[in-house]
């Protein structure tokens, strides 16, 4: 018989119980699973306060070539740099607590919505200009020679 009003034809009553316990194994996966959670929480946590220690430093390169590389604490006053090429000119301003990309003259624009640049590791890419803006850690600010990551 065809139930009209959209009910279906199985009533509560002849569904089985669920009875749902966990095994031992579930138990082992589950705090294997948190285990790992807290390690990679407890790692980046080391890497971040690791991060901070050293003093940040503003790097400008274009076409490969460094053409600022100072600390950020050498910003007392804020500054604008401009920078000119063949394709146009961009205009990055630098202060003791962030860098950032005010005007460029590239379509798309994308290197001022990056926004402000504050921690090592944040950066802004003008690829019609080909100038990189990034701020970098460490006691000299240079990453040249040292292997990021290898790959086959």
């Amino acid at each position: 018989m065809r139930r009209t009003d959209g009910q279906s034809n199985t009533s509560r009553k002849d569904l089985p119980k669920r009875n749902f316990r966990f095994s031992s194994g579930d138990v082992f996966i589950l705090l294997v699973i948190v285990c790992f959670c807290i390690f990679l929480i407890a790692g980046m946590w080391v890497r971040t306060n690791l991060s901070r220690d050293s003093a940040p430093y503003v790097r400008i390169t274009k076409d490969g070539q460094v053409l600022l590389l100072k600390p950020l604490s050498d910003f007392s006053e804020p500054v604008d740099y401009l920078i000119s090429g063949e394709r146009g000119s961009m205009n990055i301003y630098i202060s003791s607590e962030k860098v950032c990309v005010t005007d460029s003259s590239c379509p798309d624009k994308i290197c001022m919505h990056q926004g402000d640049l504050v921690r090592p590791g944040d950066g802004a890419v003008c690829l019609p200009n080909r100038v990189v803006v990034e701020i970098v850690s460490g006691s000299s600010g240079d990453s040249e020679g040292k292997v990021d990551v290898v790959s086959k």
